[in-house]
């Protein structure tokens, strides 16, 4: 029995990888990461008034019935955390380094969509709970 077409061919397992680009979306991922954590909580007590040395399962302002600022914020996060989905899939097929910038733009939008969706789903929770 004959896989593919005659046409196919394996690549080699270093083609598509660049360390140098390997390096660049690591820092990149990294960095957005600390934006979104530092920015969420400068958003929390800069606009929310939330009290950065009280100590709880989370700042009072999340029990608020009504859309927040940090609630668009943290949507943004998201829906930019998809785009880098989207610029993954889209990598994979036109990048010169493939393997590398699709996997880096997937880290990216994976750090982003879990920090910004474990902060609204907490906030849910929060506000179902009504503490």
């Amino acid at each position: 029995m004959q896989r593919g077409s005659p046409s196919e061919k394996p690549i080699a397992a270093a083609d598509g990888l660049s360390g140098q680009r390997e390096r660049m979306w690591g820092w990149a991922a990294a960095a957005l990461g600390v934006a979104v954590g530092l920015g969420s909580a400068a958003i929390g007590i800069f606009v929310e008034g939330a009290n950065a040395f009280q100590s709880s399962p989370y700042p009072p302002f999340f029990t608020i019935r009504r859309i927040l600022v940090y609630d668009v914020i943290l949507g943004v996060v998201v829906v930019v955390g998809a785009a880098f989905g989207v610029a993954a899939i889209v990598l994979a097929r036109r990048s010169r380094f493939p393997r590398t910038d699709a996997m880096g733009a997937a880290l990216s939008g994976t750090v982003l969509m879990v920090l910004g969706s474990a902060l609204l789903f907490t906030r849910l929770i929060a506000v179902v709970r009504g503490e």
